[in-house]
């Protein structure tokens, strides 16, 4: 649900970066308070794993929609496994290397695709998991079922907002049918939420059946929510981003997304801005060589975010030991 530029107003595409901006601030101010250990390792193995979930798209032919593929959106499962703070930044950071590194989302448009699959999927998607597993008992059953719905529920709600933003950038305009768009957005993409929740708990099932102490609690808040002795964990899960995107990438469906499809449906793709890039798509890392370039485009893109989240851990660390100086002790 990558939307490029060109489909929505510029006066949309600032809106919803400044709504994204500040979600982003306010997560790292909340990351950096519960600032622990084994916080970032979690959180960089976490991006790394969703930035090569979303390389696999799936077809959803057997739910009734032909021709049309979905894929990982991750932001549920990012803030069931990491807590909303750190779930959000490490979807905004999977975001951001797509965009800036492979044109995968459009650059005006981040603030868009920010808020519509991290802000909405992690910190929207937590409310919902967290009010779902408490009216079941906040036990096994009702995290699998909180994360299972609201999974769905988020890939729905921004194919539902992404909706309301194309009509607010063409607003009197009779070029194009919002209510037919949203009705489109809304069934297809309930076809990929069930993908995106059948993905979802399949991962919180395997962790809880393994280790379900590496679960976000918010009740262990102030130590970021994250135990001790993740360290195997982490290499485990930085090694299945690694072999999924060099290994199962390359084997996606090459059937259109669903905003993709209903793009050219409703025939607004000719609105589409393409950008001139290094890399103008996954494919294209080594001109030719298709699935090798999918391979090295999906390793590379899960090491870049890896790094990201390592430098933006070193920077926090630094700053805590700036005001921690600028302590006076009695």
């Amino acid at each position: 649900m990558h939307v490029p530029d060109g489909l929505l107003s510029t006066e949309v595409c600032i809106a919803a970066g400044v709504i994204s901006l500040g979600a982003f601030g306010y997560s790292l101010r909340r990351l950096k308070d519960s600032l622990a250990e084994r916080t970032v390792p979690m959180t960089g193995m976490m991006a790394a794993l969703i930035f090569a979930g979303q390389m696999i798209n799936f077809p959803i032919a057997l739910l009734g929609i032909p021709s049309v593929s979905g894929h990982l959106m991750g932001g549920v499962l990012a803030a069931v496994v990491l807590g909303p703070w750190a779930g959000c930044i490490a979807v905004t950071l999977v975001l951001i290397v797509q965009c800036l590194l492979f044109a995968d989302g459009g650059l005006l448009a981040l603030g868009v695709n920010v808020l519509n699959m991290a802000v909405v999927g992690s910190l929207g998607g937590y409310a919902v998991f967290a009010f779902v597993r408490q009216r079941l008992g906040n036990g096994a059953r009702g995290t699998l079922a909180g994360g299972i719905i609201a999974a769905w529920l988020s890939v729905i709600a921004a194919s539902a907002l992404f909706s309301l933003q194309f009509g607010l950038s063409h607003a009197g305009g009779e070029l194009f049918d919002v209510r037919r768009l949203f009705a489109l957005m809304v069934s297809i993409h309930s076809a990929i939420g069930v993908g995106e929740a059948f993905i979802t708990g399949s991962v919180i099932g395997f962790v809880l059946a393994q280790r379900p102490d590496l679960l976000y609690s918010a009740d262990a808040d102030g130590a970021g929510g994250v135990v001790p002795r993740a360290g195997r964990a982490v290499a485990f899960g930085v090694m299945c981003a690694l072999a999924v995107a060099a290994f199962v990438a390359p084997f996606a469906s090459s059937f259109p997304d669903g905003l993709v499809e209903i793009s050219e449906r409703m025939q607004f793709s000719k609105l589409e801005q393409s950008r001139v890039l290094l890399f103008a798509d996954y494919d294209q890392v080594l001109p030719g060589w298709q699935k090798l370039s999918v391979s090295l485009s999906g390793i590379i893109g899960a090491l870049a975010v890896l790094m990201i989240v390592f430098l933006l851990d070193r920077s926090l660390r630094l700053r805590q030991r700036a005001a921690a100086a600028d302590v006076p002790h009695e």
